[in-house]
């Protein structure tokens, strides 16, 4: 099996804020001797699409390296997820002029637009509504907006894996403002805080570079480049 990047954080779940800061990672098992090598990348290209959900082809030019290939440890339903969503971000954006109701509350909805996709950061923590052609409703997904990558951990695989520079790669430690964005994998019948799940998609816009994390940001894979 090819090797994959996987970062591992030793503390327990931050809030979906973000605000508080997390002990530096420990990396599990024999991927701590990948990690000290270069956390070599499996540069497999390829596109796998079968989950039957909507938008399951990756944009054009996406993908580069794992995406076709789990990583030891995820299941092919995990990585498939992930890919589906990564697709589903990269190719929706916000209608600011349409709404989805649920509850008694409007939300603003989302519209395929492919490749222009990947909200930023100023428009997360917020619920939002959209039409999921695979079971012809209205369904609803959630994204954080900014994701403080306050130990560097992300900027540090991107600068030693990626050799991307600091000024694109950098965590809030150094003082500046983290350039990752958070999305949430899964979606939902109705907008439900404490059933989000723990599944995130982190991606750099400066860069590209996205992630996916199972278990709401202790470990992290490579997923490929948006």
């Amino acid at each position: 099996m090819s090797p994959s990047s996987i970062l591992s954080h030793a503390s327990e779940p931050e809030p979906e804020s973000a605000e508080e800061r997390r002990p530096r990672p420990r990396l599990r098992g024999h991927r701590r001797i990948l990690a000290v090598v270069g956390m070599l990348l499996a540069l497999v290209g390829g596109v796998f699409a079968d989950s039957g959900t909507a938008f399951a082809q990756p944009p054009s030019g996406s993908c580069t390296h794992t995406c076709n290939n789990p990583p030891g440890g995820v299941s092919r339903a995990d990585w498939n997820s992930a890919l589906e969503a990564a697709d589903f971000w990269a190719n929706h954006v916000i209608d600011f002029h349409a709404v989805s109701y649920a509850s008694g509350r409007s939300y603003y909805r989302l519209d395929q637009w492919a490749g222009r996709g990947w909200p930023g950061q100023r428009t997360g923590n917020q619920w939002f509504g959209y039409w999921e052609p695979s079971i012809q409703r209205t369904e609803f997904v959630y994204y954080g907006g900014v994701y403080n990558d306050y130990n560097g951990d992300l900027a540090y695989h991107e600068q030693n894996q990626f050799h991307v520079p600091a000024s694109r790669a950098f965590s809030t430690g150094n003082g500046r403002t983290a350039p990752y964005v958070e999305y949430d994998v899964d979606y939902h019948a109705a907008p439900n805080n404490a059933g989000r799940g723990l599944r995130r998609i982190i991606r750099n816009p400066n860069t590209g570079n996205t992630y996916v994390t199972y278990d709401h940001y202790q470990t992290f894979y490579y997923l490929g480049h948006y």
